[in-house]
């Protein structure tokens, strides 16, 4: 007779040394024979996983209770892809190149004994996203609402995404704005104060798994307004007498102004004179038009960036 005592499944740690015995019945000799398995098991971690564009994620396959040698490869959707280690690196560039599910396989060496290919039951599925932020550069005017956006892309339609804003203070790091949650940031300046530098950050979940927070490049606010038009003589002036005309702007650097432009009446017209030499400090402007002598009666002159 003969037969083999064994659980099945195999499980990696059990007597992996089978041994077959005949005993013949006209007489006392035997006749034995054993054959070695080697068990093993096989994982990869982790099984999901959302990344940025430009963060690296490390895939990693693990066999256990194994005593030979181990060969591995990869693929992702089904396709073979170069890597011949336990690890696999993903460096996504764009948002759908390195999207996908991605299973290692193995196959053991034991002695001349080589076994099939095997592959984890589980995967792991990696999601891809990145974060910009429009415009670069805002040119704000006080009083008008202005608008940031952030926009969110991704490799899953059905991941669903969180945002957050922050402005760079003066020692070069970001304060939360905590109250806005949009993908859009409105803000009204009053004054210069809005000015500085702004980022987004874009989360992104699916499944049960959340990204790191990502931000996004950077977006440089210019908050600008007239503060005030003035005049040196009385509003009202006689044929014959000088006049100078100021306006006052508020900005945070002088390098926001190119130049300041003054016309007569309103600016459908040519300009009169156009200002280059402004004076800056304490966060505003000063050009100033001059008229030595006035030859007719002339209507009021506004200040136009």
């Amino acid at each position: 007779s003969s037969g083999i005592n064994a659980e099945w499944p195999l499980r990696p740690g059990a007597d992996s040394i089978f041994k077959c015995q005949a005993k013949f019945a006209n007489n006392e000799m035997t006749s034995e024979s054993s054959v070695t398995l080697n068990v093993f098991t096989i994982a990869q971690t982790p099984a999901k996983n959302i990344i940025a564009v430009g963060e690296t994620e490390t895939l990693t396959c693990t066999v256990s209770d194994n005593t030979g040698t181990v060969a591995y490869s990869w693929n992702k959707d089904g396709s073979p892809i170069d890597g011949a280690a336990s690890q696999l690196v993903v460096t996504p560039s764009d948002v759908n190149g390195k999207a996908g599910q991605y299973t290692c396989s193995v196959t053991v060496t034991n002695g001349e004994v080589t076994s099939k290919s095997f592959s984890p039951d589980t995967g792991s599925a990696i999601d891809v996203f990145d974060v910009a932020i429009t415009p670069e550069t805002l040119g704000a005017e006080i009083g008008k609402e202005s608008t940031l956006t952030c926009t969110i892309t991704k490799s899953s339609d059905s991941a669903t995404v969180k945002y957050k804003w922050s402005k760079k203070n003066a020692a070069s790091t970001f304060d939360d704005i905590s109250e806005e949650t949009q993908a859009e940031y409105k803000f009204t300046p009053t004054d210069i104060s809005l000015a500085g530098t702004y980022i987004c950050e874009g989360e992104v979940s699916e499944g049960g798994v959340s990204s790191t927070y990502h931000s996004s490049g950077e977006s440089t606010v210019q908050v600008f307004g007239i503060d005030k038009a003035t005049s040196t003589a009385s509003d009202i002036i006689k044929t014959g007498d000088g006049i100078t005309l100021s306006c006052v702007l508020n900005v945070g650097s002088k390098s926001q102004v190119a130049e300041v432009k003054w016309f007569k009446g309103n600016t459908d017209g040519a300009a009169i004179f156009t200002d280059e030499a402004t004076v800056f400090a304490d966060d505003k402007l000063t050009t100033t038009y001059k008229k030595e002598k006035s030859t007719d009666c002339d209507s009021a002159l506004i200040p136009l960036l």
